[in-house]
């Protein structure tokens, strides 16, 4: 499906079209919808064996494609009696504590002076390239990392576009520290609440609506300071062309007196990061942003709630939702490749690990 700003469409008066999901991606939202229906303790086993496309165990207990959502209560039983141990399963204390010590996010996350010294050198994770840490660039860096401390709760908020009507905005500005990913606009307060204390950046973002920001940097200003005194995250070190425009941005921050802070991702904790995950079988090229804004918030917070995160097409009501929560741009059909980072997300929701929310508040 093409984008269509201009279609002068809501998103939410488009009846979904079956043409426009790949048959997993239905079979699939489906699982999802009867998994948080249910609600039950041994989900997490069943969905397991639903993700891995074990398809005759579907057809066992009548789960066809056109299955209505009034079947649930015949479900939940289908959870029950396939349920098997978990307990090679559960992404428990001793998953965590695997994390922390490959990747340590309180310490190595962000770069800083106490971690990154003069003379050091840095290997970028998207290019075979080096940097090494000069007087002038140990400058720009923390003294040393913001998250020392543990953080009681933290909130994680994507962009998918579930949120809309949710009035979770009050419930987002209570947590104690609240994770963004690149740029989103805050004006939707009601659902998706003002407060900002750490926001991811692309690169990407700097140079394609903010012209380097070499020609836009008074655009870029109004929105910084939309922030507050946030911390500004930007993968300096990952790609050659990142270096120049991240370095722009702690510069036009400085000269525009905003209280934002940049903030560089240390390279270093990228590779350990991208290692940990693909031994826990996750497939991707590169660490998405909310993936790594969710692996940091798991070390460093104490309670961790994940907000719009949704990789389909359709609601868990049946209505497709926008693209991102701040535009009408009707969603692609076809299977999302991130979903199967998502579905991780279910499993950690079931095992207590974090909070998956995907209704109202």
């Amino acid at each position: 499906m093409e984008e269509a700003e201009d279609a002068g469409q809501e998103v939410e008066d488009m009846n979904p079209s079956p043409s426009d999901l790949g048959e997993l991606a239905k079979f699939k939202e489906y699982v999802l919808a009867t998994y948080f229906a249910c609600a039950n303790a041994y989900a997490d086993t069943c969905l397991d064996k639903l993700v891995e496309k074990k398809m005759h165990e579907v057809e066992e207990y009548h789960m066809a494609e056109g299955a209505q959502v009034s079947g649930r209560d015949s479900l939940c039983s289908c959870y029950q009696n396939l349920m098997e141990t978990n307990a090679t399963n559960q992404m428990n204390t001793i998953e965590m504590s695997k994390l922390k010590k490959c990747c340590n996010a309180s310490y190595a996350m962000i770069v800083t002076q106490e971690n990154s010294p003069v003379g050091h050198v840095f290997r970028y994770d998207g290019q075979r390239r080096k940097q090494i840490v000069t007087e002038s660039l140990y400058k720009l860096f923390p003294m040393s990392s913001p998250f020392q401390k543990p953080i009681r709760s933290c909130a994680v908020v994507g962009n998918a576009g579930i949120l809309k009507n949710s009035f979770c905005g009050a419930e987002i500005d209570q947590a104690d520290f609240v994770f963004r990913m690149n740029l989103p606009p805050v004006n939707v307060t009601d659902d998706i609440g003002s407060k900002t204390d750490l926001v991811s950046v692309n690169p990407s973002i700097l140079t394609d609506k903010f012209g380097h920001l070499r020609e836009k940097r008074k655009p870029f200003i109004n929105m910084m300071r939309a922030y507050g005194s946030a911390l500004v995250l930007l993968p300096a070190f990952s790609l050659l062309m990142s270096t120049d425009v991240s370095l722009r941005a702690i510069y036009t921050i400085k000269d525009f007196d905003v209280s934002s802070r940049v903030v560089f991702i240390n390279p270093q904790y990228m590779g350990s990061l991208t290692l940990y995950w693909k031994n826990m079988k996750l497939k991707f090229n590169r660490i998405s942003s909310g993936l790594l804004m969710v692996s940091a918030a798991l070390e460093i917070c104490e309670k961790v709630t994940l907000y719009d995160f949704w990789p389909f097409s359709q609601g868990l009501n049946g209505y497709l939702i926008p693209r991102q929560y701040y535009k009408k741009v009707p969603p692609k059909g076809g299977f999302n490749p991130m979903a199967d980072e998502f579905y991780r997300y279910v499993q950690m929701h079931s095992q207590g690990a974090l909070q998956l929310n995907l209704g109202a508040c």
